[in-house]
Formats: structure tokens, C-alpha cells, sequence
């Protein structure tokens, strides 16, 4: 099981490693930012004048030369705020789609256990709304940042030309501003990190009863789904209200702070007009800087806002990338060519610590054998299988495939050489190419017709409208259940295993499809050794060897024609009586 790690203690420069590949992209973003900052303080001034002139009887000509100027300018200022917004928003999704990639891949990487636990629902609340929630602050953190301290830097530099007694007032204020969003800006950030989990939970219980719905609709759980999902729901309202409310404390502050300082700003400047120390023009500017200044205040707000909830989700990502699989990857590539052999060493296993489930199996397989696996529901005969492919790490033992111990294996070179069937074959939104190469772009049209032509798929692919470009729907709904086997066959045919695990193919199959199959089967295992789990007896005719597992342990290990003459053996017991329900 994946250990849990205490929060990490890693800055914020993390986040910033993934800003290094659009880091022009992001230069172009602050200089187009800082000319929009320029823009925005030049306007007031123009009006500034133009009040000035109108009333000293100022000719109209110049009149007009400032509105145009100022027309001008207010058009260049429009035109970059949307280039700003433009490429904040591209260098976000740049960046955060790399977090998403990086998130994807590394889960993609953990074993069995930690997904056994983890709902698909909640994953992609991980992986995607976490992340959603750093675009924002990717798109524009640093720009907004700098363009506010660019433009606090201009108004009050501006400020302290024109009158130093305003200037000072707005530079305590401002100073005041940032000291309280700096010093309570972590406040919300616990309370946003509820609410992501608070959201996950909601998405992992729509997903798990939306795939169960055929359960849900059939035993009357409607009402009952509706009310875990009303209780789900509450949770998160409780808990994104309560986010929200510490999120905005820096806000609510700092709009109080305004008030303050506009006010004591517009009497300064209003008794300095009456006593004719400044003009009708300068007074608006006064003003008109004063309320520009809450711009970049309340910018500086949000931006605290979003780096809380970006926070949230650097931590929980964070604490996401620092789980580490159970699955360490060996470092040998090579194995002998040809079908392997296969071996286990008094194997020991349990999913749980305190329940076992395989106990001190030891077997042998030489390469091109075929083993048919035989037992009740829980014997343990899946447990093997899965340890094959290192899905899980065995307790105690050792297990080899041709003759090398599968952990000093790259799981790339054992994937490469084993291939499995399930019961359950999975599609993929995509054409029928896609599903049957799994995305291989290596193997030819003409490869792909030819497997499907000897394992019998062929005439149902040719009735496909495209053919091999048909699109199937993820799910497997289109795919009976022969044709799903069928299609998963061809996925194993198509790589050339030298080692094939079939996990009870045939289950849920009418007697001429599992004949069809089983020729398919046969085929497959002509050049590789193979392993089948039975629940029926008739798919293990072609088999050398037969393994009876009960509760975990072997009862019986042999040739499969030696035991079927030994009337006492538990095989010879079931072929005599046909008891198909005691390997259900």
C-alpha cells in the first residue's frame, strides 16, 4: 500500500518549474501588461488637461486634440487588455495541462492497491479539478502581480509629484492593504482544500452508481442514491461556503480600507480647491487616481484569492506525486526467446495484511506448457495471474518467467512478452483500429486483417460500416459478449506473447461461440505457454497439466491425462460427475 507522506513542505517553485517551458510566452504576457498599466495612467492626465483647458477658455482645437488622444488611447488600452487576457489564458492551459499530464502518468503508475481504494469519480477530480483550480493562478498570478505593483508604483510616484499630503494618505493605505492580504493569505487555504475533497467525494458517488446503474435501477436504490447524493451535496455547500468566507476575508478588509482612504483623500482634495491651491482638473485626478488605486488593491485581493485555492490544489497534487507504487520496475530486459517457463517458489500473498489468500504455492511450467487452472470463487485463482503480471507484490517467495525472478524485470520487457484475457474486455472511445492495436500506430491494416481473419473476426468486421475505421463507442455496449472475447483475443494475437493468461474466457458464452473461441484459443497458444483459469471443464481439453486450488493452497498439480485415470483425483471426481458448480 502506498505510504502516506506528511504534507509537503516544497514552495511554491513547483508550481513555477512548469511556467519554464512558455517562459517567453510569459515575458510577452508582463510587458504587454506593463503597457497596458502605462496606458491606464495616462488617460486621467489627459482629462486632467482637457477639464483644465475647458474651463481657462482653452482653444477648441486643442480641446479636440485631447479627446482624440484620449480616444486613441483608450482603443490601445482595450486592445491589449484582450491580448493580456488572451495569452494569460494560453500560457495556463499550457502550463496546467503539463501538471494534468504529469498527474496522469504518475497514477497511471500506481498498483492495484492504491486504485483498488481510489473511485475513477475521485481520480478525476485529482487530476482535473485540482488542477483546474492552478489555472487561474497560472494565467494571471505573476503578470497581475507585477502589473499591480507597477501600477501602485506609478499612481503614488505620480501622487508624490503633484501633492505629497494625498500621496502619503494613499501610501499608508496602500501599505496597510498589503500588509493584511500578505499576513492572513494561507486562511483559506485548509478551508479550499475540504472543498476539493468535498467535490471528490461527490464525483466518486456519481461515477460508482452511474456504472452500477443496471444494480441501482433493478433493486429500487433510486431513492436511496438520491439521498447519499442530497447528503453529498450538502457537504459540499457546507464546505464551500466555508471556503469562500475565509477566501474573501482579505477583501472585506481591504474595502473597508478604501472607504478610509477615499474619503480622507476627497476632503484633503476638496478643501485644497476651495482654497484655490489646486484646480477643478487636478481634483479629478486626485479622485480619479484614488479610485485607480483600488484597481490593483482589489487585484492584489483576487490574486490571494486564487492563490489559496491554487494552494489547495498544489497540496493535494503534491501529496498525489509523492505516493510511490509498491511495484518497484527491475532493471534486466532481457528474457529468452521463444515461450517462457513459468515457476512459483512457495508464493505467499494476501490483498490485506491479515488475510491470505495464496499459501506456499509452488509450481512449475516448462516453456510451450499449458496449465489449466481449476477451483472455487476465492481459491486464489485470479491472485495468480495477477501476480504474474505484477499487479501486486507477493508477500513471501519468488516467482520466474523463463527463469529470471519477474522484480529485477523492467515491467515494459514483462508486459511486452505476457499477454491476458479477462472475463471483462474494456473499449476505448475510438475507431476499431485504435481498439484492437490499443493505439498502436506499428501494425499494418494488413496485420490486423489477417489475426482477425484466423481467430474468426474477420466476416464481423468486413460488416462494419468502414471497416477497420468504424468508430466504437468506450463501454463495450456494440460487442456481444463471444465478439468481446473475440476482440480481446486479437489485442493478445496482435502483440505475440510468449507467456498467455486466459481468465475464464469462455464464462459467459453459448456452447457454438465457446467453440469458436476455443479454436481461437488454440491457435493463440500454439506458439506460446499459457495458463487457463477454467469454469468449465470443457475449455481445458487441450491443457498438459491441471492445477486444483482450494482456499489458497494446491490440492492437486499434475498431468492432466494422468490425473483424469486417477479415480482419486479431485479432476477425474469432477469430469466423472460434471460438477460445473463447484469451479463457479
Amino acid at each position: 500500500m502506498p505510504h502516506q507522506p506528511q504534507p509537503s513542505k516544497r514552495s511554491m517553485t513547483w508550481l513555477l518549474q512548469y511556467l519554464r517551458p512558455v517562459k517567453w510566452r510569459m515575458l510577452a504576457l508582463i510587458l504587454m501588461l506593463l503597457v497596458t498599466t502605462g496606458l491606464q495612467l495616462l488617460n486621467p492626465q489627459i482629462v486632467q488637461r482637457f477639464i483644465d483647458r475647458a474651463t481657462g477658455s482653452g482653444a477648441l482645437s486643442s480641446l479636440l486634440s485631447l479627446a482624440g488622444l484620449y480616444l486613441v488611447i483608450a482603443v490601445l488600452n482595450q486592445l491589449f487588455t484582450v491580448a493580456v487576457d488572451y495569452l494569460g489564458n494560453d500560457v495556463a492551459w499550457r502550463a496546467t495541462n503539463r501538471i494534468r499530464s504529469h498527474l496522469l502518468r504518475h497514477t497511471l503508475r500506481l498498483d492495484m492497491r492504491f486504485h483498488n481504494v481510489k473511485s475513477p469519480g475521485e481520480m478525476i477530480e485529482r487530476i482535473d479539478g485540482d488542477v483546474t483550480h492552478m489555472s487561474n493562478f497560472f494565467a494571471m498570478f505573476i503578470a497581475k502581480i507585477v502589473g499591480s505593483f507597477v501600477m501602485l508604483g506609478g499612481i503614488l510616484g505620480y501622487m508624490f509629484v503633484y501633492n505629497w499630503p494625498i500621496a502619503l494618505t494613499m501610501t499608508v493605505f496602500t501599505g496597510l492593504s498589503i500588509c493584511v492580504m500578505f499576513s492572513i493569505r494561507d486562511m483559506g487555504v485548509k478551508a479550499s482544500q475540504a472543498e476539493r475533497q468535498a467535490n471528490a467525494a461527490l464525483y466518486g458517488l456519481i461515477e460508482e452508481r452511474i456504472a452500477g446503474i443496471e444494480d441501482v435501477q433493478a433493486n429500487g436504490g433510486v431513492p436511496r442514491l438520491l439521498n447519499r447524493f442530497h447528503r453529498a451535496m450538502r457537504s459540499v455547500f457546507l464546505a464551500g461556503r466555508r471556503a469562500w468566507m475565509l477566501r474573501v476575508m482579505p477583501w472585506n478588509i481591504t474595502v473597508v480600507m478604501f472607504t478610509i482612504a477615499v474619503t480622507v483623500v476627497l476632503v484633503l482634495s476638496i478643501r485644497m480647491y476651495l482654497q484655490e491651491q489646486i484646480t477643478l482638473g487636478m481634483l479629478f485626478l486626485f479622485f480619479q487616481y484614488t479610485q485607480m488605486l483600488n484597481e490593483p488593491i482589489e487585484q492584489l485581493g483576487d490574486q490571494m484569492q486564487e492563490f489559496q485555492k491554487a494552494k489547495s490544489g498544489l497540496r493535494r497534487s503534491q501529496e498525489l506525486l509523492t505516493l510511490r507504487s509498491e511495484i518497484a520496475d527491475g532493471e534486466r530486459d532481457d528474457l529468452p526467446a521463444g515461450p517462457l517457463s513459468v515457476s512459483f517458489e512457495q508464493v505467499n500473498f494476501g490483498y490485506n495484511e491479515d488475510q491470505r489468500v495464496l499459501h506456499d504455492v509452488t509450481f512449475e511450467l516448462k516453456p510451450g506448457e499449458r496449465l489449466g487452472l481449476i477451483g472455487r470463487t476465492g481459491s486464489g485463482k485470479s491472485s495468480i495471474s495477477r501476480l504474474l503480471l505484477r499487479l501486486y507484490n507477493l508477500d513471501t517467495g519468488t516467482i520466474r518467467v523463463g527463469g529470471v525472478d519477474i522484480r529485477s524485470l523492467r515491467l515494459e520487457a514483462l508486459y511486452r512478452r505476457v499477454g491476458m484475457v479477462t472475463q471483462d474486455v474494456q473499449l476505448f472511445d475510438g475507431t476499431l483500429r485504435d481498439n484492437l492495436t490499443l493505439f498502436n500506430p506499428d501494425l499494418s491494416d494488413a496485420e490486423i486483417l489477417a489475426t482477425t481473419e484466423r481467430l474468426g473476426l474477420r466476416t464481423w468486421i468486413d460488416a462494419m460500416p468502414g471497416g477497420l475505421d468504424a468508430k466504437l463507442a468506450s463501454g463495450g455496449s456494440s460487442l456481444s459478449a463471444g465478439e468481446a472475447q473475440l476482440f480481446a483475443l486479437t489485442r493478445v494475437f496482435l502483440t505475440q506473447p510468449s507467456l498467455v493468461i486466459l481468465d475464464e474466457p469462455s464464462s459467459r458464452l453459448d456452447a457454438a461461440t465457446e467453440a469458436t473461441l476455443q479454436s481461437a484459443v488454440n491457435q493463440l497458444l500454439e506458439r506460446c505457454t499459457g495458463i487457463v483459469i477454467a469454469h468449465r471443464l470443457s475449455t481445458l481439453d487441450q491443457v498438459d497439466k491441471i492445477m486444483v486450488l482450494r482456499q489458497g493452497r494446491i490440492v492437486e498439480f499434475g498431468d492432466r491425462a494422468a490425473l483424469a485415470r486417477d479415480e482419486n483425483s479431485a479432476y477425474a471426481r469432477l469430469l466423472r460427475t460434471n460438477r460445473q458448480e463447484e469451479l463457479a
